[in-house]
């Protein structure tokens, strides 16, 4: 009894010291525009993506790459924080676009990759324009004068 009893208090010991100290991960992505498997409606004029954790500019960065798999636009700075990163993008035709991102956690030093898609869609055309209707001309009256 003894033994188990032991046993008992060493893994209480144990979880205790595993939810004294709190877990910390790598940043992951809390929220992005254009955002994962979303569809936008003409080109989108950057990319901005917002982390979980403050981000180390030294060593995060995004890649946007079209349906071939060439790269569209690379790199990024700081948004509104240490913790949203922005990359401005050309004008993207219709099509696929896949986002690489790494991001390094300044605040525990983990590195992490992965990456999204999204949709550009072209913008709806303007509707044809209908041809205005001449206003009828002045008819002159009995003076002579149009009016």
């Amino acid at each position: 009894m003894t033994r188990s009893l032991a046993g008992a208090a060493i893994v209480a010991a144990l979880s205790l010291s595993l939810f004294a100290h709190p877990v910390i991960a790598h940043a992951e992505l809390v929220s992005a525009t254009p955002g994962p498997d979303g569809v936008v409606v003409g080109s989108p004029s950057e990319i901005v993506i917002e982390f979980n954790q403050d981000l180390d500019e030294s060593r995060t960065s995004i890649r946007v790459l079209d349906e071939a798999g060439g790269v569209i636009a690379q790199g990024g700075e700081f948004g509104d924080g240490p913790r949203e990163w922005r990359l401005a993008l050309p004008e993207l035709e219709p099509g696929a676009y896949e986002v690489r991102y790494t991001s390094f956690s300044a605040e525990d030093g983990e590195l992490h990759r992965d990456r999204y898609s999204f949709m550009v869609l072209a913008p709806a055309s303007p509707s044809p324009s209908q041809t205005e209707t001449p206003s009828p001309t002045a008819l002159p009256t009995a003076s002579g004068r149009a009016e």
